[in-house]
């Protein structure tokens, strides 16, 4: 007997010591991938560039198509994800009949290590592609363990998309140097089962509480509404929700509900389960005056809640540029605007503490608060007249116009709450 229980702690001690080592390997200090997915507008317009060339929306069900997809674009989009559901980042290679991609993670203080690498490579196939090897840090991983990683992986993923069915509707995924060729046969139904996928449970109820308040707000009125005057009963309406639940989430809602319907876009399109719920009459929706500020501020802090700052920057930048080239024109009122429906939504989300805060001050805010004066700044310029002005996105002018628009934001009590 006293044998047995000594060959038994040997082998808890060979267990835990084998344990320890593979988690030293697994852990590492620094990371093998950046930690912060820095967008530009030139990397925006890539990425819309690259869904353009491959929109799938005006094939026909069944039809079998070729979608080329570069491996810039694709490591950007894989960045930017991992980016937001993580808050790791991401790097894809993609070379003759295999891919690359390398994931870091950032972990909690703790005395082993600070992050997880995972290292995967995928190989070309005559139809899906296979792994072909994967390692945590230092710790290369058996396939079965891998395959089991993965299939956790999509049960803690806030999404839960039909993966048997996008298997069945991909035939073919070809890698090729810097470019990824995916032969597929169209289902237009696949849209909004992924888009409604995105969006747990708990958050469509969050959305349709929301979505009903802001019906009743819209029922009555003029042609035009400040935007504040349906901030307000809206964040009114978050503060009683969080007193038993989450801020952040609450306040994610109803940025998100504000900037569908300030843009006139209906939730149903995003997400088909929302029809049933109540539409609300389309109105005009100012700030300053202006219905081009509030869409631009709305969106801005969409992006910022729902995507991070860095997006959010990016995609106003790539508005304005687009504008110089034949639109309205680079405004820096429209930048302004842009900034400050950043700065709300991110301090929206900060953290719990700071979400509350932020509910209690918009319930009661007024446009002063949350926008900076603007009339004084240049807008409608082509892009000739604001490269010669201002010197282009790198000129001293441009920098200078950009520190005045953050000296104003600054300056707004939204930032003193």
């Amino acid at each position: 007997m006293k044998s047995l229980i000594i060959r038994m702690l040997l082998l808890v001690c060979l267990s835990l010591s084998l344990l320890l080592a593979m988690i030293l390997l697994a852990i590492e200090a620094d990371p093998t991938v950046n930690t912060r997915a820095n967008l530009s507008a030139d990397q925006v317009a890539k990425v819309k560039r690259l869904f353009d060339r491959n929109d799938p929306r005006r094939l026909r069900t069944g039809v079998i198509t070729t979608a080329k997809l570069g491996q810039e674009e694709l490591d950007l989009a894989l960045n930017y994800l991992v980016n937001q559901y993580a808050n790791g980042a991401a790097r894809l290679k993609i070379e003759q009949g295999k891919a690359r991609i390398e994931v870091s993670l950032p972990l909690a203080d703790n005395p082993l290590g600070r992050y997880l690498n995972f290292h995967l490579v995928l190989r070309q196939t005559n139809g899906l592609p296979e792994i072909s090897a994967i390692s945590l840090g230092r710790l290369p991983l058996p396939g079965f363990v891998a395959i089991s990683l993965l299939k956790y992986s999509q049960t803690v993923l806030p999404i839960t998309v039909d993966w048997p069915m996008i298997a069945r509707m991909v035939k073919l995924v070809k890698f090729q140097p810097r470019r990824l060729l995916v032969t597929y046969q169209w289902r237009a139904e696949l849209p909004s089962q992924v888009s409604g996928a995105l969006v747990s449970k708990d958050e469509l109820l969050q959305l349709e509480a929301y979505q009903r308040r802001l019906s009743e707000l819209a029922q009555t009125g003029t042609a035009a509404v400040s935007l504040i005057d349906l901030m307000q009963p809206l964040f009114q309406l978050a503060v009683e929700r969080s007193q038993n639940g989450n801020a952040i989430q609450e306040n994610r809602a109803v940025i998100r509900v504000l900037a569908f319907y300030v843009n006139q876009k209906n939730l149903s399109k995003l997400m088909p389960q929302l029809k049933r719920w109540p539409r609300p009459i389309w109105r005009r929706v100012t700030l300053q005056n202006r219905d081009d500020f509030s869409k631009h501020y709305c969106v801005s802090a969409f992006l910022a809640a729902d995507g991070g700052t860095p997006l959010a920057d990016a995609v106003g930048l790539y508005k304005e540029i687009q504008d110089s080239r034949g639109g309205s024109g680079f405004s820096f009122n429209d930048i302004a605007a842009d900034r400050a429906g950043t700065r709300m939504g991110e301090l929206a989300i900060a953290s719990e503490q700071d979400a509350r805060a932020m509910q209690t001050f918009l319930s009661t805010a007024n446009e002063a608060d949350i926008m900076p004066e603007t009339a004084d700044l240049p807008e409608f310029m082509p892009e000739a007249e604001f490269n010669r002005r201002y010197g282009g996105l790198q000129g001293d002018g441009y920098q200078n116009m950009m520190i005045e628009i953050e000296r104003r934001i600054a300056a707004l009590a939204i930032n003193r709450r």
